[in-house]
């Protein structure tokens, strides 16, 4: 998205090369032509997305931290929201097994435990005497019930083949005789299992139950082990991690500056979908260097840190300064392999000069021109 092309690349001038080539004169000053270059940066956003704003245009001057461009953010705010929730579920959980169980908790698994320890009890001695004389006693209760009403049918089917009862007075006193002879048996058949006792089965699946019982109310009192504990962290500081990244990348919809500047390039509106990366270039104008090539003969006249005098085509004689920050230490252009004199003095190296604007007098772009001390007679 963003156009590379506004990038201003130094131009040397060739000229130059023909005066350094001869045997520049005692006192001579050297001009070396070149471009001044602007210090960017290139801004925008490590996910992308649609652009929902642009509150600045090229050319404009910004100040760090300026929105420079929105982008749609609603599925980024329901990416923290959602991150937020599961944070909140895993700090509860947290706060749940270092609190341990409660007080409703403990009663209940003491009173499970209990009940258990009583049906074993139950099973393992056996029906007590009272419940076998209740148990016996409901038996012949019963069976006396059953023959009183086996009686009343036989009197009532003899008249009823005479046709002296009707046929719901005969329905009635057979379904009598019926329902009590059902509750003889069940009767008799509770009596039986309490004379005969549980069974080997029974009594295991009741000991296995106490057993488990009297295990979770072990586990309620001692409360949760370390390792849970350990892992219920984890996942909780997991989820503050997911909800770090979620806040991250909602950030990441609104583009700022990082630093003052103006705004150099800038070719999206409202709408359009851009991808990760920039879309923004701001130039610092106060931040500018100009890249020259001198021949060998003049690396001797100058040095690190040493200021040169610069003038521009725009504004006349008047005099700028320029401080040398960068000197390269291998010569450029063809021919590379350099082998006799009149070859070596082709060679050229590249000296980077850094200067501010003035008052805004230069600019990215501007051609100008440093002046060099030529290189003494011997």
């Amino acid at each position: 998205m963003l156009n590379k092309a506004f990038t201003v690349m130094p131009i040397a001038l060739f000229s130059v090369l023909a005066l350094c080539a001869c045997k520049p004169m005692q006192g001579t000053n050297l001009a070396i032509t070149g471009q001044i270059q602007g210090n960017g940066v290139d801004v925008g956003s490590r996910v992308g997305g649609r652009v929902a704003e642009v509150p600045v245009r090229e050319g404009d001057t910004v100040q760090a931290g300026d929105v420079l461009l929105r982008l749609e953010d609603s599925d980024a705010q329901a990416l923290l929201h959602a991150a937020e929730a599961d944070q909140a579920r895993a700090a509860s959980l947290v706060a749940k097994l270092e609190a341990g169980a409660t007080k409703e908790q403990l009663d209940q698994a003491e009173s499970a435990a209990q009940a258990a320890a009583e049906r074993l009890r139950m099973f393992e001695n056996g029906a007590r005497d009272e419940d076998k004389r209740g148990a016996r006693a409901a038996v012949d209760a019963a069976a006396s019930q059953s023959a009183n009403t086996k009686a009343d049918y036989e009197r009532i089917n003899k008249l009823y083949a005479s046709g002296a009862v009707s046929q719901s007075e005969y329905d009635r006193v057979r379904t009598a005789m019926d329902t009590m002879a059902a509750q003889y048996k069940v009767a008799k058949e509770k009596l039986d299992a309490l004379n005969k006792g549980a069974r080997v089965e029974e009594v295991a699946m009741a000991r296995a139950d106490y057993e488990r019982a009297k295990a979770a109310l072990e586990e309620v009192k001692q409360g949760p082990r370390a390792e849970d504990i350990a892992a219920a962290k984890a996942a909780r500081d997991a989820a503050a991690a997911a909800v770090e990244r979620a806040r991250v990348n909602l950030k990441e919809m609104t583009v700022t500056a990082p630093s003052k500047g103006v705004v150099e390039a800038l070719d999206v509106r409202p709408g359009d979908l851009v991808k990760p990366g920039a879309v923004v270039r701001l130039i610092d104008p106060e931040d500018l260097k100009v890249t020259v090539y001198m021949g060998a003969a003049l690396l001797g006249q100058i040095k690190l840190g040493q200021k040169l005098p610069i003038t521009a085509d725009a504004h006349g004689a008047e005099r700028f300064e320029g401080e040398i920050y960068f000197i390269a230490s291998e010569g450029e252009f063809t021919p590379r392999n350099l082998q006799t004199q009149e070859e070596r003095v082709q060679q050229v190296f590249a000296v980077k000069l850094r200067l501010n604007s003035n008052g805004g007098k230069l600019r990215a772009g501007m051609t100008v021109t440093a002046h060099v001390p030529g290189v003494p007679e011997k």
